[in-house]
């Protein structure tokens, strides 16, 4: 037979809300994420991630507002798509692995060359003007 409960206040069923001694709840892995998505699109943040992860504009509201995070699909979208190379770099801020610290450095030589060629490219049309 199944278990007797001593009073009605106890629920029969183990809370949803726990797996495993944590909660689905916490969100705080999404916060730097979020954090670069705002930055990036200080307007209509919920219609933005709607249309890149192909989610209901309501579903995002909830990311945005903390109470849920995106699926791996959803993420998997985000990382592909014209900004996915700023959410990794969200995701992996805190990362303290030597490959990180590498791929920091890449980063920024490559924003430095791009800097370089649209300096260049500039210089190039302002001398051509006189």
């Amino acid at each position: 037979m199944g278990r007797a409960y001593r009073n009605r206040a106890e629920s029969a069923k183990s809370p949803t809300a726990k797996v495993a001694g944590k909660s689905r709840r916490d969100c705080r892995w999404f916060a730097p994420v979020l954090a670069e998505l705002r930055r990036i699109f200080p307007l209509k943040l919920a219609v933005e991630l709607a249309l890149i992860t192909d989610r209901h504009p309501r579903v995002c509201e909830l990311w945005i507002s903390g109470r849920g995070t995106p699926d791996g699909e959803a993420l998997t979208a985000l990382q592909n798509s014209r900004v996915g190379d700023r959410v990794f770099l969200a995701l992996t801020k805190d990362c303290a692995e030597p490959w990180r610290k590498k791929l920091n450095r890449q980063v920024e030589i490559s924003q430095l060359r791009d800097m370089q060629r649209e300096t260049a490219a500039r210089l190039a049309a302002l001398e051509g003007d006189l």
